[in-house]
């Protein structure tokens, strides 16, 4: 009686510590020293954290769920590499979160091989169809159909093993086709998903057979979620490759016979009679044509690493765009998480996204202007922050070629339609992510994407195909403007962080918009605020909102700011104070991302597996 009593008097003097709090401006650190337990408020003195801190001398291994993150970490303990596990991993993870990523879609690989002392993106977004013109989608609008990309994630899995790992296909998509087979349990997310997403779903009836097996609306977690049809496709591969491997091929070959079957055979003939029955332009072509490609990063250099991420079919060049304006102020000085800190980083997100709207899209079809990346652009940008206000809309873009902050052909305003076409709504509620690192040097950091509740799902084959040509842009003013044989833009990147010309770091986060401006978050979290990756995934967050969202034109939600709550409210009303219109986001909030990482300090043999408790991802270690 005497302990619940003692712990009634505390619970009562912390609440009335907070409200002293409140009216102070007294830090949260300072309100909770007295307790010892201040878990995941930031001290440089704290041994608390959400979770156990996750190391290993061999592997580490975090992703969007559980089982994925078993899969990579069983791999690594069979004798493969990073990117045997990685790829593993990630063919689990689109088993089991098919609300979120689903065979198939986009998956952007960032990677760093050891062997070959080289870091290298493969590209994880698919050509547009050969019928996919602006003036088709001009006449036509995008539907649920009709945007359907040719899917990226087989062949960055297979070129993956191909070039930098040792196991076959059959080997690294055996706790996948496990997965499918004896299935999986619903998890919470993915009942969310179900139940916010059942119209959507509705649509095609081949989806409501598979996501709703006991009836609509009879969804609970824990309920036995099996896949035999995507178990078909994965046998149909594994067969594939080891008839060519029976005819005397080589791994490559076998891989190769793999990765053909799924893009030239049945699966491929499959997905366009269906899609062109259903009002879809995706055509058997399209598919059987479709090649991958390994190219290299886009980089930048802030607080003595080097920051890498894919090309502009991903959102990577924004972060490049960030860190190069931040590069020009004295971010430390503002102290951690200050409305003044987290005025600027906001600020450079925004300029980052106007140039990235008007100038990035896929370089095999868009010359990027190679000044964008320059230090002398940098600064012509960062002088329009003005630390007293905020931008009340997305600033305009500027003009690397001619030099300018601001370009003369630039929009005054985005909150009025700029478009030359019709708008349509891109659901977001997707994207996971794989990261792995081993004990030889590897790293291997993924995106994965493409919810198939509301895409098409292929009846008799278990997967589907994402929607990723939403997010092309219907203006031909922009650098993101659709056409055929064109990559999206699409919004996931993965991210790898060198220093001293090794991997120390690995990020990569579902998000949408918000993906990069969590990345950039945490990574400042580290290498400027030295704190361990757990320790910086548990700080909260912020996200600008003050943009038109990828594949559209018109900003709906000007001068946006979301904050998570446990920043404290004068510091909202503060930046309320310099024009941002900050909404909640309640404590924790999963729209701010569930960032991976993996981490390895200079000169240390422990790596570090941390994984985000704002969604369900897991990280293990041995």
């Amino acid at each position: 009686m005497r302990t619940l009593t003692v712990a009634c008097t505390l619970l009562a003097a912390l609440a009335a510590a907070v409200t002293g709090q409140q009216r102070s401006g007294q830090s949260a650190v300072d309100l909770l020293r007295p307790f010892d337990s201040y878990g995941h408020v930031y001290d440089p003195d704290n041994v608390e954290a959400m979770r156990p801190r996750v190391m290993g001398t061999r592997g580490v291994v975090s992703t969007g769920h559980y089982l994925a993150t078993t899969a990579g970490l069983e791999a690594l303990k069979a004798g493969g590499n990073a990117f045997d596990a990685g790829v593993a991993a990630a063919m689990t993870l689109k088993v089991t979160k098919m609300g979120y990523a689903g065979w198939n879609g986009v998956a952007p690989l960032i990677a760093y091989s050891a062997d070959e002392d080289i870091v290298v993106t493969r590209v994880g977004a698919g050509t547009a169809p050969r019928a996919a013109t602006l003036d088709y989608f001009l006449e036509h609008g995008k539907t649920a159909t009709n945007t359907a990309l040719v899917p990226a994630d087989v062949d960055v899995w297979l070129a993956a093993l191909d070039r930098f790992g040792s196991f076959s296909f059959a080997r690294a998509s055996a706790a996948a086709l496990d997965a499918a087979e004896q299935g999986y349990l619903m998890h919470k997310m993915q009942k969310w998903l179900l139940d916010t997403q059942t119209e959507q779903a509705m649509r095609f009836p081949y989806n409501v057979q598979f996501w709703f097996p006991n009836g609509v609306g009879r969804q609970r977690v824990g309920d036995l979620m099996v896949n035999r049809d995507l178990g078909r496709l994965i046998k149909y591969m594994v067969d594939a490759e080891r008839q060519a491997l029976a005819g005397g091929g080589t791994r490559s070959d076998g891989l190769r016979a793999a990765r053909d079957a799924f893009y030239r055979g049945q699966p491929a003939r499959a997905v366009a009679e269906f899609l062109t029955s259903h009002g879809g332009i995706l055509a058997y072509d399209d598919m059987a044509g479709y090649a991958g490609a390994w190219m290299p990063s886009i980089a930048t250099r802030y607080e003595g690493v080097d920051v890498h991420v894919p090309a502009g079919w991903s959102q990577g060049p924004r972060l490049v765009l960030a860190l190069n304006i931040l590069r020009q102020f004295d971010v430390r000085s503002l102290g951690f998480n200050t409305s003044s800190y987290i005025h600027l980083l906001s600020q450079a997100i925004d300029l980052a996204m106007s140039d990235s709207h008007r100038w990035i899209g896929d370089p095999d079809v868009i010359d990027v202007p190679e000044a964008l990346y320059t230090d002398a652009y940098a600064r012509l940008r960062a002088d329009l922050i003005d630390m007293d206000r905020a931008f009340p809309d997305m600033p305009p873009w500027g003009d690397p070629r001619a030099g300018r902050a601001i370009a003369a052909d630039a929009p005054t305003s985005f909150t009025a339609s700029n478009s030359t076409g019709p708008e349509s709504a891109f659901e977001p509620l997707d994207t996971s992510s794989v990261n792995v690192m081993d004990a030889a040097g590897n790293l291997f950091s993924l995106t994965e994407s493409d919810s198939h509740i509301v895409s098409p799902m292929i009846p008799g084959w278990g997967f589907g195909l994402g929607r990723r040509m939403a997010q092309f842009n219907l203006n031909p003013g922009l650098a993101n403007v659709v056409a055929p044989g064109k990559r999206p833009r699409n919004t996931n990147a993965p991210v790898l962080v060198m220093r001293g010309g090794r991997p120390l770091m690995g990020l990569s986060t579902p998000g949408a918009d918000q993906q990069l401006q969590a990345i950039l978050q945490v990574l400042l979290n580290v290498i400027v605020w030295d704190m361990s990756p757990e320790h910086a995934l548990d700080q909260p967050r912020f996200g600008s909102d003050n943009f038109p969202t990828t594949g559209t034109e018109v900003n709906f939600t000007p001068a946006r700011l979301n904050v998570e709550d446990r920043i404290p409210a004068h510091t909202r009303d503060a930046l309320r104070n310099l024009g941002h219109d900050v909404r909640s986001w309640g404590a924790w909030n999963y729209r701010t991302g569930a960032v991976t990482v993996t981490y390895r300090p200079p000169g240390d043999p422990a790596m570090i597996a941390a994984a985000d408790v704002r969604r369900e991802t897991v990280a293990l270690g041995f």
